[in-house]
């Protein structure tokens, strides 16, 4: 894990670095919230959106055994589920970010092909939604304090109306119906 830092190329280094990581969190020798924290900053070196996009991709589909979940063999001295619903909070703001970004890549003559991309990359953004919502310790205390606030500042800040409209499709879809009404200002 530290020899890996230490190589040439940002972007490769990145990727053998979240490969490592999550062989590192198996082998149980640092807690899974440190390595998981330290995977999730380092991946910000990456500033191009689509290589960004894919590198924090590649970031959640390594780590998704991985997250110290309630009942997880990470939980306990790995982290808590706090760290694991900050992480693919971090995750997920970072990529969102990202993805907006991509509408002022290129000259305006190639927007129309830009939206269309970002059309097909959306699913990257909303994996990290289904993966909060797959957590056993997301539960509606956890969603209505934590997850829902976080994720419709998002919304709320991105100012992009196909990143709005597509992540509030992604929060109705994939958290269930019980934590929607319970939210509900009544």
């Amino acid at each position: 894990y530290e020899l890996v830092q230490h190589s040439g190329n940002v972007l490769p280094r990145l990727y053998l670095l979240l490969t490592v990581g999550s062989v590192y969190i198996k082998s149980k020798e640092a807690p899974a919230k440190d390595v998981l924290k330290d995977l999730v900053e380092m991946c910000r070196g990456v500033q191009h959106p689509m290589r960004g996009l894919f590198l924090r991709n590649y970031l959640s589909q390594a780590s998704k055994d991985k997250l110290p979940d309630a009942g997880s063999e990470y939980e306990g001295s790995g982290g808590a589920v706090a760290d694991a619903v900050s992480f693919v909070l971090t995750n997920f703001g970072e990529m969102n970010k990202l993805w907006v970004r991509m509408q002022h890549q290129g000259p305006l003559r190639e927007k129309e092909k830009r939206e269309r991309e970002r059309s097909e990359l959306r699913i990257l953004v909303g994996t990290n939604l289904v993966r909060l919502s797959q957590l056993e310790g997301v539960t509606l205390e956890v969603y209505e304090k934590t997850v829902l606030p976080t994720v419709l500042e998002q919304v709320v800040n991105c100012k992009d109306a196909i990143a709005q409209e597509y992540l509030m499709d992604c929060i109705i879809q994939v958290f269930p119906v019980e934590y929607h009404i319970a939210t509900l200002p009544v």
